[in-house]
């Protein structure tokens, strides 16, 4: 009676092997789970990379392109956790030439962006330049320092880089323009007395918007859709001062440079403004 008494106190072998095959299975779902959530962040980061790559060469894509109307070219993008995001600019940009008695200003537009969104389970809480002077590391000396291409202050016309906001991001960013002076040729008012101006040539690239299309795997072309090449502008001095604004309505100053453009033995300066008006399209 006492061995009767005492087994009634222990556990069946069924209820034993319920509770062993329980736990058993328990953790090997959670090993399953978190091996699953290991393959898709680490999937998430390795397209998130190879995204970065591609927008890079998106950049130098744009930037090589010929300024012919119609020039085009194509890279391909694979995206399943992230996305493409070509988003609209809230970032005017205006650039003033002058000198002592005259002041012409062109009002640009907006800059637009072309952006790439990193998957949710991409960990980038950092800035980083992708392309351009990588030795910044802030989003606002990058885009002051590159609001102006000029001979002394050399770098591409689109910066690439990733910023965190409430995601990771990687963004082509072509807000800049580009100031080459291309020596001096001879002119004539009235076909008789000849003398020599100094020339300078302003190069900027606007990015647009075209078609938008398609999922998992996408086909983004770039395509020059329109150059508009301004009447040059005639300054009787040999020396021009050339400045470029970037900024919001409230901050209409927020990045800024200028650049003086002279030449010895000139009577005046030519300036030339090119807009090569660039259409992304997503397929």
């Amino acid at each position: 009676m006492a061995r009767l008494r005492l087994g009634r106190k222990g556990v069946s072998e069924v209820y034993a092997t319920v509770i062993l095959t329980s736990v058993t299975m328990s953790m090997i779902v959670a090993a399953v789970f978190f091996a699953q959530l290991n393959l898709v962040a680490q999937s998430e980061a390795t397209e998130f990379e190879n995204g970065k790559a591609s927008m890079v060469s998106l950049a130098q894509m744009i930037e090589s392109l010929r300024t012919d109307k119609g020039a085009a070219a194509y890279t391909r993008f694979s995206i399943n956790s992230g996305g493409l995001a070509l988003t609209p600019g809230t970032e005017s940009i205006r650039l003033k030439v002058e000198d002592d008695e005259k002041t012409v200003v062109w009002d640009l537009g907006t800059v637009n962006l072309i952006r790439l969104r990193g998957g949710g389970g991409v960990s980038g809480s950092f800035f980083q330049v992708l392309q351009g002077d990588k030795s910044i590391d802030a989003k606002d000396d990058l885009l002051d320092r590159y609001v102006m291409i000029r001979p002394n202050n050399p770098g591409p016309m689109g910066v690439v880089y990733q910023e965190w906001d409430r995601g990771a991001w990687v963004v082509v960013d072509f807000g800049r323009i580009r100031v080459v002076p291309s020596g001096t040729s001879p002119c004539t008012d009235n076909g008789l007395i000849w003398y020599r101006v100094n020339n300078v040539h302003i190069t900027y690239f606007k990015i647009v918007w075209g078609e938008f299309s398609g999922s998992d795997t996408f086909d983004v072309c770039v395509r020059v859709k329109d150059v508009k090449t301004y009447p040059p502008e005639k300054f009787y001095s040999s020396e021009v001062t050339v400045s470029v604004e970037r900024g919001t309505a409230s901050n209409p100053m927020h990045y800024s440079d200028s650049y003086s453009v002279s030449s010895s033995n000139v009577a005046a300066t030519l300036v030339y403004l090119t807009v090569v008006e660039v259409e992304v399209s997503v397929r």
